[in-house]
């Protein structure tokens, strides 16, 4: 072989190589994640501020599984069912939030491998009100305060039955609104972690509003990340692997108790 065509191959092999490299280690292979939060109702799994200054449980989880990685955040802020419409319409993207196996719809579709945490509900009423809580039958009659757009596994069956009414409210301080001033509500049903966080944030005390445990009423269930139905095997694999880890060590517990 001449020297000549020798240097070209040398050139041509020393292209490859560094056409490979940049391959490898080309930020194409960083994936943009479509984060959905839900506006105003979703503290504090979900925390914003007209879509701005992103926190929270769910948010601070999934900003620490991806910290030190390639991967990024896109973050989309709607009303719930606007959310649920988009989900539903982008199911061949990376889109990523949270959902339950207990949950309809895009929500329960395609889970992470292990939960983040277990919640269970609570029904708050008006301490003066004096509504005594022991099973579900102590609803009946009653009407339920709860969130628009929300599912709430048990409770769904007894107003489908007309045994319980309902008055759906767009977030929490309308919620206690209701509590206080319709005197035939039972409560308001939600989560536990939320009550507890809406009831410190308002600065409300237990001569105020009493919680009863509702696990009678609605079981308790597990909170997962919930992901597109098409998205990208590697990155599912890749938070599934750090959601395990951050349980390991205690991190995703640390998270939770910053805001309780």
């Amino acid at each position: 072989m001449s020297k000549k065509c020798l240097w070209v191959s040398r050139i041509c092999l020393l292209s490859l190589y560094c056409l490979l490299g940049l391959f490898i280690h080309s930020p194409a292979h960083a994936i943009t994640l479509d984060y959905y939060v839900v506006q105003d109702q979703s503290e504090p799994l979900q925390i914003q501020e007209e879509g701005q200054n992103h926190r929270g449980i769910i948010t601070d989880i999934l900003m620490r599984a991806l910290e030190g990685s390639p991967h990024e955040l896109r973050i989309h802020t709607y009303p719930f069912n606007r959310m649920m419409t988009l989900l539903s319409d982008s199911q061949n993207t990376n889109w990523i939030t949270y959902g339950s196996p207990q949950w309809g719809g895009m929500q329960s579709v395609n889970l992470s491998s292990s939960p983040l945490f277990e919640v269970e509900h609570s029904i708050v009423s008006n301490t003066n009100d004096g509504f005594p809580y022991k099973s579900p039958d102590d609803l009946n009659g009653k009407i339920a305060v709860l969130l628009f757009g929300f599912d709430y596994p048990g409770l769904d069956v007894k107003i489908a039955k007309g045994q319980v009414s309902e008055v759906r409210v767009k977030n929490y301080d309308a919620a206690f609104r209701v509590v206080d001033r319709i005197k035939k509500t039972g409560g308001f049903v939600e989560m536990d972690i939320r009550l507890k966080y809406h009831l410190k944030r308002l600065g409300f005390t237990d001569q105020d509003y009493q919680l009863h445990k509702a696990s009678n009423l609605i079981p308790n269930y597990n909170i997962h990340l919930a992901y597109s139905p098409d998205i990208a095997p590697q990155i599912k694999q890749f938070i599934d692997k750090r959601i395990i880890q951050m349980a390991e060590t205690d991190e995703i517990k640390t998270i939770i108790n910053k805001y309780l």
